[in-house]
């Protein structure tokens, strides 16, 4: 069972449930696991006899659930979807899982407004792993955010360590291959993916599109293009500035993270920095689908080049600014700066090989593994009651 499966199910009584997320993070074995549990039936649009089914709406109404996969790639889906759920929804339950396409067009507000709760289900991270990828308790946090550096998040090559990195660049292949000829005509495929191999130079650090349009050899407007189309494929997202209750001082470039958070090519403090940015991503993610809480995760970064990771915003409130370190426990001063300016509800400075917890000037000093891997316990789950 992945982290969302209780919340989704329940949602399924209540409207059609669509559920987006990176290529191969699971969206089908979680919809197979729900529908082979409740009875439902399961169809899936690459499949030709099941493409009948669908067209000709030819399957059991009496069945609890149909799950219909890669509908998106149905030139009438939401059309369909509407007619299907405005005739049948109050009597079965709707499953709808798909790529990015689906969750684009879910952004535009069409028919299907009202009818529809959506989720994302993202790859493994360190709380995950640790309660749903560890029947047998082996690893410990360390090992299992050991395993996440090296290995990623996406739940086969979590599984399968040894064969990650073969995974990873045939995840990256198709995605550029299928999944971007799907969503936009891109003039150089070839282009895309040396694109990728840049950004996985760059993680952690601030985007530059004149340096990336020259090493593309393209125009800066089509290099910011691509980044965004490898944002909406959810090979990666960006990170932006945080900037309330801050001078225009603030610089403004974004940062760019993998949702694979082993993808880094530079160095294991940017492996690491990625999966806390998947982590926190992740965790902002799963409180607006399941109880409609936004958040935003940003960076800090000023013209006198202070900066500080990441600022975590929940409704509308700075709840953490978070340094992550791989040794150093001394105290990052940017993180006091910041403190001083935002006032957060928690300073944190994470340290991957710190001795233990303490507090310098109002920051916690806090062990990652441990921090990261109880990010869905006590309050952290649930937003404090707005003052």
């Amino acid at each position: 069972m992945r982290y969302i499966s209780e919340n989704l199910q329940k949602d399924l009584t209540k409207k059609m449930v669509i559920l987006s997320g990176p290529r191969q993070s699971g969206k089908t074995t979680l919809a197979r696991h729900i529908a082979s549990g409740t009875g439902g039936l399961y169809f899936n649009w690459d499949v030709r006899s099941d493409q009948k089914t669908i067209r000709d709406i030819a399957w059991d109404k009496s069945a609890p659930l149909v799950v219909f996969d890669e509908l998106h790639k149905y030139p009438k889906w939401k059309n369909f979807l509407k007619g299907v759920y405005d005739a049948h929804g109050g009597k079965q339950s709707i499953l709808v899982t798909g790529s990015a396409r689906l969750d684009t067009f879910r952004k535009s507000g069409d028919a299907l407004t009202g009818r529809f709760y959506h989720y994302r289900l993202h790859p493994v991270d360190l709380p995950e792993a640790l309660r749903h990828f560890n029947d047998d308790r082996t690893l410990g946090e360390d090992e299992c955010l050991s395993r996440l550096l090296t290995a990623g998040g996406f739940p086969e090559s979590f599984l399968n360590p040894d064969d990650a990195e073969r995974l990873r660049n045939n995840r990256f292949d198709v995605v550029v291959q299928e999944d971007l000829l799907d969503l936009s005509r891109v003039s150089s495929l070839r282009g895309v993916s040396l694109l990728i191999e840049l950004l996985r130079e760059r993680v952690g650090s601030t985007l530059n599109y004149e340096n990336l349009a020259k090493d593309l050899s393209v125009s800066p407007p089509t290099a910011r293009a691509w980044v965004e189309l490898l944002e909406r494929l959810y090979v990666i997202f960006l990170v932006y500035p945080y900037t309330k209750n801050l001078s225009r001082s603030v610089r403004k470039e974004s940062k760019a993270y993998f949702y694979d958070c082993a993808s880094a090519y530079n160095g294991e403090g940017a492996r690491l920095e990625n999966c806390v940015a998947a982590a926190l991503l992740k965790y902002l993610h799963y409180l607006e689908d399941t109880s409609g809480v936004k958040g935003r995760l940003c960076c800090f970064r000023d013209r006198e080049k202070r900066e500080v990771d990441f600022v975590v915003e929940v409704d509308r409130r700075v709840r953490w600014i978070i340094e992550v370190k791989t040794d150093d426990e001394a105290l990052h001063k940017n993180l006091l700066y910041l403190k001083e300016r935002i006032s957060p509800g928690e300073s944190l400075q994470l340290v991957k090989n710190a001795a233990g917890v303490r507090e310098v000037e109002g920051v916690r000093i806090v062990p990652l593994a441990g921090w990261l891997g109880g990010l869905y316990d006590g309050n952290k789950r649930t937003p404090p009651p707005r003052k």
